[in-house]
């Protein structure tokens, strides 16, 4: 009755102990109408959210329960592969959704974005919320948390656009980036796709391709698109998401590509860091 009650609003402050009315009611919102403000709540909600995770173990010097940690606790995940042979980890919104789908495993709460900081450094492709025993019933909406979406949340930012296959962002402010070559060359075949749709844009001068990271600690390989006039936010948006969609069958499973429009000195660094992909016919060194 506590958590149905926060839920409802009957109550002023929610305890961590009694769930994540706030968090619940945005999953419940996306589940009636899947659009972009709806989205945007969520993702704030999440970041406002201390999750329930089940562990194969409680770590030693803490008990069981919600912690709050000061000090460095080596923790462990429970992992698993989903039907598409995905791996995922669970986490649920409060005790009772968790005591649904396992009523019998430990689990520590811990800070939402303390967790997607945890799983970019793991092979986990995805965080699954409040799954359950399919032998029981569902009592809570439940969601999915992608690769893409993890690596945004655990810098603290909310990214402005979620589609199904993409997500987008902006950095913060006077965020530290560093830049270089990936590791992992590109499929040539992603190359020789970005390159003929790209070309189908006039106001696509070059391609760079670089690898990005951020002062928190996560890392993207990106697609620089340098442009040779001014282009509105929707024109951006309809090239960004026609090269995204030409490569998404390319790229392998939890491989991510990211898009970005080169701008003032970001665009000399990757001039001189990264490696050009493409140059328009015509455009001048």
């Amino acid at each position: 009755m506590k958590f149905l009650d926060s839920l409802l609003g009957k109550k002023k402050e929610a305890r961590p102990e009694d769930g994540n009315p706030v968090l619940v009611r945005a999953m419940h919102e996306v589940a009636l109408s899947d659009n972009p403000d709806n989205r945007k709540k969520l993702c704030q909600a999440l970041l406002e959210s201390m999750l329930f995770i089940p562990v194969p173990e409680i770590p030693r010097g803490i008990g069981p329960g919600l912690q709050t940690t000061t000090t460095n606790v080596q923790l462990q995940i429970t992992g698993m592969l989903d039907h598409n042979n995905v791996r995922i980890t669970p986490a649920f919104t409060d005790a009772e959704a968790l005591r649904n789908w396992d009523p019998n495993t430990p689990y520590l709460g811990i800070k939402s974005q303390e967790l997607f900081r945890f799983v970019t450094g793991t092979d986990i492709q995805a965080i699954v919320i409040n799954p359950f025993d399919p032998i029981r019933k569902m009592i809570r909406p439940g969601g999915r948390v992608n690769r893409a979406e993890i690596e945004i949340l655990a810098n603290g930012v909310i990214p402005s656009r979620i589609g199904p296959q993409n997500v987008q962002f902006q950095h913060r402010a006077n965020e530290k980036i560093a830049i270089g070559l990936p590791a992992n060359p590109l499929n040539p075949a992603i190359e020789e796709l970005l390159q003929s749709r790209a070309l189908a844009f006039p106001e696509i001068g070059e391609l760079y391709l670089f690898q990005m990271a951020t002062q928190c600690g996560s890392s993207h390989t990106v697609i620089g698109i340098e442009t040779n006039t001014a282009v509105s936010r929707g024109r951006g948006d309809e090239i960004v998401g026609t090269l995204g969609k030409s490569v998404q069958p390319g790229l392998k499973a939890g491989q991510s590509l990211d898009f970005m429009f080169l701008r003032g000195s970001m665009a000399g660094q990757v001039r001189k860091l990264g490696k050009r992909i493409l140059r328009r016919p015509g455009n001048q060194e």
